[in-house]
């Protein structure tokens, strides 16, 4: 307890749609000892309980609307409308602001994705809240929910590409850590065909970048995806001849 007590600290708020005051946890940075990172930048820390991620999202006590530091600063007031119709209205006073446990953390992550979908948040928005919830799942030995929520996180991110809004959610997310990102969440969906394409297009930066790290993942993750397409289709074959 003392370690949570330590890396804990209390961050004020102001609510961005009803500007109500409030707070709630954040960890400290370089509190934690990170034990490793997955492919997809999901972040594991010694510390289990204590992932920054169940964090990240804010919940006003007052009127239920759940953003994060990535949300536009301010909301439209036909975006006000809507949370006040869709949201507020039906809150029942909640306090998110003390110690969150996974399944908490998974609430305030849900209530902020009906926020962005409401107030039509970036794409890069909705992506990394997405991920970030199939990552909790992910912790929870919950496959089927983390896939389900990373197969939302990767159309969201495609959208992101598109419409070139990435770095609006994450300030480092590069155009080539994104082609990357967006090819590993499709290997981990077992899309493959989709994985070495996204894949290829990082490595096509192999040349024209100074982020040598994502390069040499995005050529390890290829050639794994190509031996896991191999593998799925032998297993096709197979099961063809058995039947």
């Amino acid at each position: 307890m003392i370690e949570k007590i330590s890396a804990l600290y209390d961050k004020s708020i102001i609510c961005r749609h009803c500007e109500t005051p409030f707070s709630t946890k954040r960890i400290r940075g370089g509190s934690l000892t990170m034990e490793h990172r997955d492919a997809d930048f999901c972040t594991r820390f010694k510390e289990k309980s204590m992932n920054p991620i169940l964090y990240s999202v804010n919940v006003c006590p007052q009127c239920g609307f759940a953003f994060s530091d990535q949300f536009n600063a301010k909301l439209t007031p036909a975006q006000a409308k809507i949370v006040q119709q869709k949201i507020s209205s039906k809150w029942t006073q909640k306090d998110f602001g003390s110690i969150r446990k996974n399944e908490e953390a998974i609430a305030c992550y849900k209530l902020a994705i009906y926020a962005a979908e409401l107030t039509d948040q970036p794409h890069s928005v909705k992506a990394g809240l997405y991920l970030r919830l199939g990552w909790l799942y992910r912790f929870l030995d919950n496959t089927a929910e983390e896939l389900r929520f990373i197969g939302m996180a990767v159309d969201e991110y495609e959208h992101s590409y598109i419409h070139s809004d990435y770095m609006r959610g994450d300030k480092e997310m590069s155009e080539i850590r994104l082609l990357y990102l967006i090819g590993e969440l499709h290997r981990r969906l077992g899309e493959f065909d989709s994985a070495i394409r996204y894949f290829g297009k990082a490595l096509e930066f192999r040349n024209s970048t100074i982020e040598s790290g994502i390069i040499r993942m995005a050529q390890d993750q290829w050639q794994l995806a190509r031996e896991e397409y191999k593998e799925k289709q032998q297993f096709k074959g197979n099961e063809h001849e058995i039947g």
